[in-house]
């Protein structure tokens, strides 16, 4: 199956004009941070775009303009992440649409770099924050991450005739009582938290662990896919030396952060939108994954940069081709 990547030449602004809609839209905008990124190449080119505005207002206004367009090109179940620092993500929720507002769903607090070593004054300030919007009933695919060696040695510690396992609460707690009831001469101050019937499910299948004061579900090891991630990225770095996709833009964004947002928030063969281009990195990962992308941007240099990492993807014959280059 080819995937259909495209690039295009078209300014934000024009983002309703586009006839299709998408399962996800991405956007890495400018901050509003009143200076010019640039970079020069070891040949002496240079490339970036102005990030300068008439002020932050203005800018914010700009934003959620931005985001109230977007928002409408989602499917009827769609997400939005929102790429920014924390200031223009928290004001920017001031001034979008009600129902814009009312989609919010998480902030997503992404580790952009190590910790700094010349504190002098205030706290490090190492973090990203991507808001999330949630339109309708979208899909999801969980990811987990591999779980703690010490967690791990010391957790799956009980075993049967099955394997080790792990213990996990079924009852309720002080901060959280559930519905009370008996259970084979349990009965829990606050309750279980699951029903009668998930319980007799559970031990007609021998998957409860029956202590001296509670009933416990048993989690195997052998059956454990890891931590579900949750809103801190703290295990995606920032474009290093080994990064496969080389930096070519002052602001470019590792494939990994990218990779998990379309793995988990485009269902295969979905399509994604990206309205601001930059090196290409969300068309790159969008291609990796199986997933259709439309990217642009007005910055000639984003253009002409992600138009070529993209035709070197379709030169090599380990891929299928691209199917649309613009």
């Amino acid at each position: 199956m080819k995937t259909d990547i495209r690039v295009i030449e078209k300014p934000v602004e024009e983002v309703g004009s586009i006839d299709q809609t998408f399962d996800l839209i991405y956007m890495d905008p400018p901050f509003g941070l009143q200076r010019d990124f640039k970079m020069q190449e070891e040949d002496g080119e240079e490339k970036g775009f102005s990030d300068t505005w008439n002020s932050f207002d203005d800018y914010i206004d700009w934003y959620a303009k931005v985001i109230n367009n977007c928002f409408e090109k989602l499917n009827k179940d769609g997400w939005l992440y929102a790429h920014n620092n924390f200031i223009g993500n928290a004001l920017v929720l001031s001034k979008v649409d009600p129902k814009v507002r009312d989609a919010f769903y998480t902030n997503i607090s992404w580790k952009r770099s190590g910790p700094k070593n010349n504190l002098k004054n205030g706290w490090g300030n190492i973090v990203d924050s991507i808001m999330v919007l949630q339109k309708g009933k979208p899909y999801f695919e969980v990811e987990y991450t591999s779980l703690d060696p010490v967690y791990a040695e010391n957790s799956f510690k009980n075993k049967d005739e099955v394997g080790y396992y792990a213990l996990a609460k079924v009852t309720g707690e002080k901060s959280r009582p559930c519905v009370r009831f008996e259970y084979k001469g349990y009965n829990p101050q606050y309750g279980f938290r699951i029903t009668r019937e998930k319980l007799e499910e559970l031990a007609a299948q021998g998957r409860l662990h029956y202590g001296a004061n509670n009933i416990y579900k048993k989690i195997y090891s052998h059956e454990s896919k890891g931590v579900p991630v949750q809103n801190l990225w703290d295990d995606v770095y920032f474009i290093s030396r080994s990064e496969q996709n080389k930096r070519k833009y002052p602001t470019q964004k590792p494939l990994k952060l990218l990779e998990r947002i379309i793995k988990s928030s485009c269902p295969p063969g979905g399509w994604v939108l990206d309205p601001f281009c930059g090196s290409g990195t969300t068309a790159i990962s969008a291609f990796n994954l199986g997933r259709n992308c439309l990217t642009m941007d007005v910055n000639p240099d984003a253009i002409r940069i992600a138009q070529e990492s993209l035709a070197e993807l379709a030169q090599d014959p380990s891929n299928a081709l691209v199917e649309a280059l613009y």
